[in-house]
């Protein structure tokens, strides 16, 4: 390791901190200078939309009362949460579409399915600038502390679904309940080797039931379009994307009483994959429109 890297590993202060996350955010908001176009035409409407910004902060709830009953700093569990509030938040904005494919064309490339996890993102990093040192203590993450928070996001993704008018009958599916189950069966049946806490299997559970629905979805897509069926596939689809949305549930709580991987590279991995496996459907199933067809010369 050369010095200048050590010297800069060992000497963070906290006016550097602040000034890195300060330059990120005037990057993104204010992009030095063109207050009008990144404000007024872009972030205002996009970050700021109701159906981006608001579910994202209920979804939030469950890390920071778990946290703070427990008199802990939630920093950890938010950065650990934020990602998948982002799929969770976005799958929601995409299953509508899905079931009736009749707005269609409202959902292609719309910001309401990619700025959550754009936003989950963003903040999982710029929020490492101001944190304590990682720890990880599996000891906190039985099945009682697991279950009081997954109880806690299930009913702030139902507050928002009912108090938004979010249609809260159609997220209740029956391939995605019975899916998510065989997902959480499979991931006890293998613990023996590790040996894991209930939160630890269930975190892995819901990571898999993400992989899996979006694996689900683009397969069944896939096999729609040669069989020129795809509006008939709709519904089925929108399980798939349920499916997802079990699972960022289940990633939440279970980060949300302090599931963590052993070291930070770790949990940035996890992210990544939950981040590749939404974007893997969205950019297959509802992309944007190329600059060809916009007709941009």
């Amino acid at each position: 390791m050369s010095s200048e890297t050590l010297f800069l590993q060992k000497n963070k202060w906290p006016f550097f901190k602040a000034f890195a996350l300060a330059w990120l955010a005037n990057s993104i908001f204010f992009g030095f200078g063109n207050w009008d176009v990144y404000i007024d035409r872009w972030w205002r409407d996009v970050v700021f939309d109701n159906r981006v910004i608001v579910p994202i902060l209920i979804f939030l709830v469950a890390p920071t009362v778990y946290a703070l009953i427990r008199r802990e700093n939630p920093i950890w569990g938010l950065i650990a949460s934020f990602v998948p509030v982002g799929v969770a938040v976005g799958a929601i904005n995409v299953t509508v579409p899905l079931v009736g494919l009749s707005p269609a064309e409202e959902a292609v490339g719309s910001s309401a399915m990619y700025t959550p996890l754009a936003i989950g993102l963003i903040l999982s990093y710029a929020c490492r600038v101001f944190v304590p040192p990682y720890e990880y203590k599996p000891e906190t993450t039985g099945a009682t502390g697991f279950f009081i928070c997954w109880l806690i996001t299930n009913f702030s993704v139902s507050y928002y679904l009912f108090a938004f008018d979010q249609t809260p009958e159609m997220f209740i599916n029956g391939y995605a309940i019975l899916a998510m189950t065989g997902a959480i069966l499979c991931c006890f049946a293998v613990n023996d080797k590790a040996q894991l806490s209930v939160g630890e299997v269930m975190a892995r559970a819901g990571l898999f039931a993400c992989l899996l629905g979006a694996v689900s979805l683009v397969t069944l897509y896939t096999a729609a379009v040669a069989a020129n069926e795809v509006k008939d596939i709709g519904p089925v689809m929108a399980g798939c994307q349920i499916l997802m949305l079990y699972g960022a549930i289940m990633i939440i709580a279970a980060s949300a009483c302090g599931v963590r991987a052993p070291t930070d590279k770790e949990l940035m991995t996890r992210d990544w994959h939950i981040t590749e496996a939404f974007v893997f459907i969205s950019l297959i199933v509802w992309p944007p429109k190329t600059l060809f067809e916009l007709g941009v010369s």
